[in-house]
């Protein structure tokens, strides 16, 4: 059973970043559409992406999350645990700020792509604590 959802948080996990990821990256090239249909219809379907796929799926990294570690007993390891939660709450805070610039019809190029790096940076930072462990 420890398998099963060590293998379904991998996954999840690897959709959410990666779906944050992208959607903040068509948030930057949203801006640099010439047609107001254009840059419209785009919308429209970042937010369908947003709300019907990033949600439910970090839905399900949540809950597998918290089932490995207390089948693993994770949470007496090391402080590795902790900092991912925490990143985890910087990476949700994400999500909201990348919905947010969904809805925006006028926004910074330069704010749209801080969002982007960051989202790329705090799940490397994750990743890596989730595989290393490093205290």
């Amino acid at each position: 059973m420890k398998n099963f959802f060590l293998t379904l948080h991998m996954i999840s996990m690897c959709l959410v970043i990666g779906t944050l990821f992208l959607q903040s990256l068509t948030v930057v090239f949203r801006l640099r559409l010439k047609s107001a249909e254009e840059a419209k219809g785009l919308e429209k379907t970042q937010s369908r992406i947003h709300k019907f796929i990033y949600y439910p799926i970090l839905g399900v990294t949540l809950i597998s999350g918290i089932v490995l570690a207390i089948k693993t007993g994770a949470f007496s390891e090391g402080k590795w645990l902790h900092w991912k939660i925490g990143l985890l709450m910087i990476l949700i805070a994400l999500g909201v700020q990348n919905g947010k610039q969904i809805k925006e019809a006028v926004l910074p190029k330069k704010y749209a792509m801080m969002v982007h790096i960051a989202i790329f940076i705090v799940g490397a930072f994750m990743i890596y604590l989730a595989t290393i462990k490093p205290f």
